[in-house]
């Protein structure tokens, strides 16, 4: 019971989330619309993608593509580039939180391997960022952008057209960053790429493949969630330990609280005075995200937000990732594997990671509105 409570409580967002939603069922009593709060599309993709997700990170399948990557090259600076662009592609596949968990501890490694730690500290901090704005793009790439793009049934076109000048913009940047603060010192990386388990690989894919056409509303998510429990139980039972059940809870959690804010028609009013037009819909949900991390801040002012407000709402709290640790579930992973390899350089790398997503926020939002 001990350790069962432990799990949980480690993880404070989820925790914070309990409790508003535990208060806010005083205010509304507990009631069979309840039901009708949770967006079940949403969690039944987000169990598909972990668990496919984890599959394909225990057959070695994304350390395999890097190490293959990074063996090509020679030059710290082109190492870091290519570790950096790795990040940010695969995130829009994958949620940026699997590609941190993956890579950040690979990218320790390798520079430790080169005898390069000084450079460790800015590569990380570059290849968090690329997770976070290469996720942006699609769909399947974030937590927040899986639950939008179900609540506002956005389609996959509009939504990839609309993050389309925040991903590009932060490519140009992370090119640019990189190139600048990491120099072309030469290193030979002692690099052995790690088996990947074909077999079971196949079956993580048609995993994979399902929860992406669920995504893409090519099949509907019941089926989808057929496909991934028959799947799961007659050949990998053992991933369900995998699953990130806390963050699961957290949403049906912020469903509850903010499906109950919804029937206060004081609190309805003060918010839409706030939430109507692009802008301040933007700023809200960047400024939000910096508070209490961008997936809660996206439940929490869709329940407030128009359908015509889809747009800034989604590229708000997209490049709200960015800015302070909290802003993203995915920064935070990032910053625990520096803190253990690095554990007196806390401060520095806190200061340089806000210093650098300053930028990027300042220049993207810019390109976002001359785009809009």
């Amino acid at each position: 019971m001990t350790k069962f409570i432990n799990y949980f409580w480690k993880d404070k967002v989820f925790i914070i989330a309990l409790i508003l939603a535990i208060v806010s069922c005083f205010i509304i009593l507990p009631s069979s619309a309840y039901f009708g709060y949770i967006n079940y599309k949403v969690l039944i993709i987000m169990f598909s993608l972990m668990v496919a997700v984890a599959g394909m990170a225990e057959c070695n399948l994304f350390n395999f593509i890097a190490m293959k990557l990074v063996a090509k090259f020679y030059s710290i600076k082109w190492i870091a580039l290519v570790i950096i662009l790795a990040s940010f592609f695969l995130g829009m596949w994958v949620t940026n939180d699997a590609v941190l968990l993956t890579l950040v501890p690979f990218t320790l490694i390798i520079t430790n391997q080169t005898k390069q730690q000084r450079y460790a500290l800015i590569i990380v901090i570059l290849q968090t960022i690329a997770a976070n704005l290469g996720s942006a793009l699609t769909p399947m790439g974030d937590p927040q952008n899986i639950y939008l793009y179900a609540y506002y049934d956005i389609p996959f076109g509009q939504f990839v057209l609309a993050m389309a000048p925040i991903t590009i913009t932060g490519f140009l940047l992370l090119i640019g960053t990189t190139v600048a603060l990491v120099p072309n010192v030469t290193c030979e990386p002692i690099i052995i790429a790690p088996k990947v388990a074909g077999k079971k690989l196949i079956i993580y894919v048609v995993i994979f493949v399902n929860a992406l056409l669920c995504v893409l509303k090519i099949i509907p998510e019941l089926w989808a969630l057929g496909i991934t429990a028959v799947m799961v139980i007659s050949f990998c039972r053992h991933l369900l330990k995998k699953v990130d059940y806390p963050l699961l809870l957290t949403f049906i959690c912020f469903f509850i609280f903010t499906g109950n804010l919804s029937h206060m028609t004081s609190v309805i009013a003060a918010i839409a005075n706030v939430l109507n037009s692009d802008t301040s819909v933007y700023f809200t949900g960047l400024f939000t995200s910096q508070l209490i991390s961008n997936v809660p801040a996206s439940i929490l002012l869709s329940t407030f937000t128009d359908s015509c407000y889809w747009k800034p709402l989604l590229q708000g709290v997209n490049v709200g990732s960015m800015g302070t640790l909290i802003a993203s579930l995915a920064s935070l992973i990032a910053f625990k594997f520096v803190q253990k390899d690095f554990p007196n350089q806390g401060k520095t790398y806190i200061k340089t990671y806000s210093l650098v997503c300053g930028i990027y926020i300042v220049i993207i939002t810019a390109v976002v509105f001359i785009c809009s």
